[in-house]
C-alpha cells in the first residue's frame, strides 16, 4: 500500500485526540472566575476546534476586553491541567504507524497554541509521526487553518493540490478550501456532517478504518 496524498494534514482536537473533558473544563473555570453565567454543555463543546478567543467572543457573547481575560484565566488551569485531561482515540497510533510505514508524509495543523500543542503531541507520544506542527503562538488570536496549511505545504515542499486536511469541524474545511488542498472530513469529532457539507464538504470517515481506506491505495 502507499499514501493517496503527498501530504497528510491533521487536525489535533477532534481528530487526533479527544480532549472535549480538558477544554470544557477549563472553560466552565474561566466563566466561573469572571462571575459569568456557564453556558450548556453543548455550547461548551463549540470551544472545541476554533481558536480560544474566537470561541469566548461568538459564543458567550463577550468584549474583546472580557475574551482576553477569560483566555488567561483559561490557560491558569489548561497549562496544569486541563491540556493533559485528552486521550488519542482509540486506533489512532495504529493508523499513524501504517501510514509511516507506507511512506506517508504527515503534518499538523492546530489552532491549539504553540507551546501547548507540542506539549499534548509530546505527552501522548505523537510528534514523531509529524515531520511539521503548524500552530498559533499565544498572542495570536486567530489560528486561521489556511495560514497554517499553507506553512505545512510550504514547509514540506508539497503542492497544494496533492495534499489533504483531515478533520472535523467547518473551520478545518474552510481552511483546505482556501489553501487548495483536498479535505476529508472525520465524523467521530466535534462537529458535525451537516456543518461540512454545508461548507463544501462531501468525502467523510465515519471511523478510522474507513479513514485508512482513503488514505492509503494499492502500488
Amino acid at each position: 500500500m502507499k499514501p493517496a496524498y503527498d501530504l497528510i494534514l491533521f487536525d489535533l482536537d477532534g481528530t487526533l485526540t479527544d480532549s472535549e473533558p480538558g477544554i470544557t473544563s477549563c472553560v466552565k473555570y474561566s466563566l466561573e472566575k469572571m462571575g459569568l453565567p456557564v453556558p450548556s454543555h453543548q455550547v461548551l463543546r463549540k470551544f472545541i476546534g476554533p481558536p480560544l478567543y474566537y470561541g469566548y467572543v461568538k459564543f458567550c457573547g463577550m468584549t474583546p476586553e472580557q475574551a482576553e481575560k477569560a483566555s488567561v484565566y483559561y490557560r491558569e488551569v489548561y497549562h496544569t491541567t486541563g491540556a493533559f485531561q485528552n486521550t488519542p482515540y482509540p486506533g489512532i497510533m495504529e493508523l499513524l504507524e501504517e501510514l509511516k510505514s507506507a511512506g506517508a508524509t504527515m503534518a499538523v495543523a492546530t489552532s491549539k497554541p504553540d507551546p501547548i500543542a507540542y506539549r499534548v503531541l509530546d505527552y501522548f507520544k505523537l510528534s514523531p509521526y509529524f515531520s511539521y506542527i503548524a500552530c498559533p503562538n499565544e498572542s495570536e488570536h486567530s489560528g486561521e487553518k489556511y495560514v497554517l496549511l499553507e506553512s505545512c505545504l510550504k514547509h514540506c515542499g508539497v503542492k497544494a493540490e496533492n495534499a489533504v486536511m483531515i478533520g472535523d469541524t467547518h473551520f478545518d474545511i474552510e481552511g483546505a478550501q482556501r489553501a487548495g488542498t483536498h479535505f476529508i472530513g472525520v465524523l467521530y469529532g466535534f462537529g458535525t456532517k451537516e456543518e461540512m457539507e454545508e461548507k463544501g464538504g462531501r468525502v467523510f470517515a465515519r471511523n478510522l478504518a474507513e479513514l485508512k481506506e482513503l488514505l492509503l491505495i494499492p502500488d
